[in-house]
């Protein structure tokens, strides 16, 4: 497989939102929260791409801007059901939120490791189906 740097795909909109949520029944999706005027989040954002391993293939990758689009941001907490934090990071899988984690523990290697266990569970539902 061939690795690149992530291509973060915009959230501008609550539409936009439930369309990747929706769409996640079919294919991962990994959403960044990222405030650009926080130097916490932009390290982090820097990390990720200078450390990305994970091919699009396996998983589709988008961004929410804190600063300009909030209520996405603050709706996908909403959804996740977790603290509004950034940097934060959430899976969704199959419609439903798989995976979350904030700050400084964000990494490459947890979210390749979610994803894994998120296809392993996938594959183990369909052979009992």
């Amino acid at each position: 497989m061939n690795y690149h740097s992530p291509l973060w795909k915009p959230i501008t909109s609550l539409e936009d939102l439930n369309q990747v949520i929706d769409n996640s029944k079919t294919k991962p999706a990994l959403v960044f929260k990222h405030r650009p005027s926080s130097p916490e989040s932009i390290e982090k954002k820097i990390e990720l791409e200078n450390t990305w391993t994970i091919s699009s293939e396996v998983v589709d990758l988008f961004i929410v801007d804190d600063m300009k689009d909030h209520d996405v941001s603050l709706e996908i907490a909403e959804i996740a059901g977790i603290q509004h934090e950034f940097p934060q990071i959430v899976l969704f899988a199959d419609g439903v939120t798989m995976y979350d984690e904030s700050l400084e523990m964000i990494s490459v290697k947890k979210i390749k490791l979610a994803l894994k266990i998120v296809n392993r569970t996938f594959k183990w539902m369909e052979t009992r189906a």
